[in-house]
């Protein structure tokens, strides 16, 4: 997608619906990244649980522990940018808006929010009320 979209659904049981399939998704990669983390606490403790220090692996333990760390930030970045969950609050039941410069799904609610101090901030910089100058390629990707 290139552009700026919202994407609404007005008929509650279709919410209903698209609500269920994004906690089915959310719950998925949760559970994969419970998966990854626990072999991660099983590379790094001994058997009484106590924690390795990192340059006391194994250079096979060290290589595996570093390819499940971008094993599960690959999950959380995907998580984080899909339609299932707000970029900005995490908030999952809500219509999304695709910002097309931060590749990232937004909510209405935020994207409300962020237009409005957005806009705030201008307006008090044009006053010279605010000495701090806003992010204006963040708040730009919005109008």
């Amino acid at each position: 997608m290139k552009d700026k979209r919202i994407i609404s659904l007005k008929n509650p049981n279709l919410r209903k619906i698209r609500n269920e399939m994004r906690e089915l998704l959310i719950l998925a990669r949760n559970t994969k990244r419970g998966k990854i983390r626990s072999e991660m606490k099983e590379i790094s403790s001994n058997e009484e649980g106590d924690s390795i220090p990192m340059d006391e692996l194994t250079p096979s333990q060290l290589k595996r522990f570093r390819e499940l760390q971008r094993l599960e930030s690959k999950n959380k970045d995907i998580g984080r940018k899909s339609i299932c969950l707000c970029y900005n609050c995490g908030k999952s039941d809500l219509d999304m808006y695709y910002n097309y410069p931060y590749r990232a799904w937004f909510c209405v609610e935020c994207v409300n929010f962020l237009k409005s101090a957005h806009s705030k901030m201008r307006a008090k910089k044009i006053r010279g009320e605010y000495t701090c100058d806003p992010n204006d390629e963040f708040g730009q990707s919005f109008l």
